[in-house]
């Protein structure tokens, strides 16, 4: 189980691990099957585990897609001594079983109201959060918002790396000297793809969130751009150095345009970095904010205006916390978590929400065989197949399946 959880190993890529070292164990290799069944009992286990109930939990919340109308709406839950005690002492973020799965929800609509319900739930379950983090998606901005109209008291945290890359969006969107840039970029990469200069090609861009991922592409142009020939002559060595000159010339000469704009995007994307690193490590407090402001006056040539929005940002959170109180600010370990998760449904046949849900679950459990013995003896695979029917219905291969085994006149299904 560890090594689909913590290596990525596919199911029948562990039946096939232990057949090849099957000399070394008395028992039997396990099927992919059962690792499977296993896997998903394991996972509900968690997930139907009674939690504690305290009055100082920090909930993260938010919300999923994959193909079809439903959503995935997780709420993860840390409490705060534990961030105190443990987390932010050793200046580090949050890890998968630094948190615990509080409600796994499959949705077909997330209207606020609906997202305040959940919530709800899980507060007469588990007991009233202090703070709830999440961004400032639509449908969960407004679920929390109706969920303080019945308590006041708790606090909500705009997630710090979404605020820092909406930021660079408003800056960048309708800028379009950044527009054309990327453009550039795009039609570079594929003029480059099929060529000896594929290995300088710019960074795939995403098709969505693109504008976390804009360092990337800031830092190869500044690197080409400051690149020295010779060494650019040395990893291309089969080609004439006239000829390779003017090949580079012919495919980066666009480059040189935008040299004064990536200086001014990268320490743009340095300051949100460095904002971001302070308020993962240290926490959201009065300090982590002087620390902030007094490394902005340190900067030269800062762009003001985006640094003033960042202090804006901040100063608009802590307005909602007590005097030396910390809080934390980032979703990233439910980021994280649903990255491992889409690793493990790109592989099915259809990217649809599905039993492989409970991989979450399992991500944020620490397996011991105490815990295993207990979760196996505890939960049969009956209940997870009940679950899954109830929560999910009927899956897109099973309708497939179904449509396109039905035989027509005499013809005979193979």
């Amino acid at each position: 189980m560890q090594q689909v959880i913590e290596c990525g190993n596919s199911y029948r890529g562990v039946e096939k691990t232990f057949d090849l070292y099957k000399e070394l164990f008395t028992q039997e290799t396990p099927s992919f099957s059962s690792i499977r069944k296993w896997l998903g009992r394991i996972g509900f286990f968690e997930l139907a585990r009674k939690k504690e109930t305290r009055d100082d939990w920090i909930f993260i919340v938010d919300l999923t897609v994959e193909l079809g109308t439903e959503k995935g709406l997780v709420i993860l839950g840390v409490s705060q001594q534990k961030l105190e005690e443990e987390i932010l002492p050793l200046r580090r973020g949050l890890q998968h079983q630094d948190v615990q799965i509080l409600a796994l929800e499959i949705m077909r609509s997330t209207r606020g109201e609906l997202i305040q319900e959940k919530l709800t739930e899980v507060s007469l379950k588990c007991g009233c959060p202090r703070q709830i983090i999440a961004d400032h998606g639509s449908d969960i901005q407004k679920g929390i918002k109706l969920y303080q109209q019945n308590h006041p008291d708790v606090i909500y945290t705009y997630d710090v790396t979404h605020a820092m890359a909406l930021l660079l969006k408003h800056e960048l969107h309708s800028s379009d000297k950044y527009q054309s840039f990327i453009q550039q970029c795009s039609q570079c990469r594929k003029q480059l793809q099929q060529t000896e200069l594929s290995f300088l090609s710019p960074p795939s861009q995403r098709s969505q969130c693109r504008y976390f991922n804009l360092e990337k592409l800031v830092n190869w142009a500044l690197y080409l751009l400051n690149s020295p020939l010779d060494i650019l002559r040395d990893l291309i060595p089969n080609t004439e150095p006239d000829i390779l000159y003017s090949k580079l010339k012919e495919k980066f000469t666009w480059l040189a345009a935008y040299q004064d704009s990536l200086i001014n995007w990268k320490q743009m994307v340095q300051i949100t970095r460095f904002v971001e690193t302070q308020i993962k490590l240290c926490g959201l407090n009065q300090e982590t904010f002087s620390i902030i402001q007094q490394h902005l006056t340190t900067l030269v040539n800062y762009p003001e205006e985006f640094a003033q929005k960042i202090l804006s940002y901040l100063t608009q959170e802590l307005s909602f916390i007590q005097p030396g109180q910390t809080l934390l600010a980032t979703t990233d370990v439910l980021e994280s978590l649903f990255g491992k998760y889409k690793q493990f449904s790109s592989r099915s046949p259809f990217k649809q929400i599905g039993q492989m849900f409970l991989s979450i679950c399992l991500s944020t459990m620490n397996l011991t065989t105490t815990l295993v013995k207990e979760a196996l003896e505890t939960v049969r695979f009956l209940d997870v197949e009940d679950w899954a029917a109830q929560v999910f219905g009927q899956s897109m291969l099973s309708k497939r399946r179904i449509l396109f085994s039905v035989s027509t006149g005499d013809t005979e299904i193979a």
